[in-house]
């Protein structure tokens, strides 16, 4: 049998939606997606972006993908992205290989206010990938904290959590619009010593403790692999609008040395997505 087609053979000019998410809450498999998936051959790099909606994901995917545009921005205060929605692309670094971008709907959308939905759109983000990027703004609070509770809420249930995080993807923490000064007493610290740093656990265990020290106990758990990126605004609030039209030179220099860097490591770094028994997953397996 001829193999088949590479990402490279199938025309994929923009993303298409994988998962749609009704008014109604529900979500469902999109036919288009899967026949696309179906005729992937070649193994595939999943890397999912989930975080509070209104906060920037669709711009950080469109330049993992090398593309100014192609996920939908939104200029305005209402979420935009519905559902979850899929980018097929030849691996920029990896010969053979697939890279699938999964723009995902913003969770605490104020306007649907279903949290359940939020957990199920949360929890697909995590299985489906092998490299998450949360994203957030500012910088990293409780409100961002809480949200990232959902996919471990399984590890309440039985004692399969050490069984259960194999399945879990490279973790990355996006801080967006980051104005502070990366400092701890005193001496400056790196990104990634910032999350660390806030992942730290009041000492106790008190109820009055128990809120702040969930989430927190929660990422350690799931997420052992970890790394955080900081991104300063990129443009002047004006321009921020037509964000996706500014040229290169229009963008903060700090901030395209940063974008730059976390697509490097993004590309680089991000593993095949796997299953149980190391089985390396292909776009055909993964819409099975």
């Amino acid at each position: 049998l001829a193999p088949g087609p590479s990402a490279m053979e199938i025309p994929m000019p923009a993303p298409i939606c994988l998962i749609e998410n009704s008014p109604a809450g529900e979500l469902q498999v999109q036919q288009e997606a899967l026949r696309v998936l179906a005729e992937i051959s070649h193994p595939v790099v999943v890397v999912a972006i989930a975080g509070l909606y209104r906060t920037g994901k669709s711009y950080l995917m469109n330049r993992l993908a090398s593309k100014r545009t192609g996920f939908s921005l939104g200029s305005t205060i209402q979420s935009h992205t519905k559902g979850i929605w899929m980018w097929c692309l030849p691996h920029p670094r990896r010969a053979g290989h697939t890279l699938v971008l999964l723009d995902t709907e913003g969770l605490g959308d104020v306007e649907k206010g279903n949290t359940k939905n939020d957990t199920w759109i949360f929890a697909l983000a995590v299985l489906l990938s092998s490299t998450l990027v949360y994203n957030s703004m500012g910088t990293i609070n409780q409100q961002a904290m809480d949200q990232l509770q959902y996919p471990a809420l399984r590890g309440d249930e039985g004692e399969d959590s050490a069984e259960f995080v194999q399945f879990f993807p490279a973790f990355m923490w996006a801080v967006r619009d980051f104005m502070l000064d990366l400092q701890l007493d005193g001496r400056k610290i790196t990104e990634d010593e910032y999350l660390e740093n806030a992942l730290k656990l009041k000492p106790g265990s008190s109820k009055q403790d128990q809120p702040y020290n969930l989430p927190r106990k929660c990422i350690r758990q799931f997420f052992p692999a970890r790394k955080c990126f900081i991104f300063v605004q990129p443009a002047s609030r004006k321009r921020l609008r037509r964000l996706e039209e500014l040229q290169e030179d229009e963008l903060d220099s700090e901030f395209q040395e940063q974008v730059a860097q976390f697509c490097h490591h993004v590309w680089e770094i991000s593993k095949t997505k796997t299953l149980l028994g190391g089985h390396v997953v292909t776009g055909a397996s993964e819409c099975r």
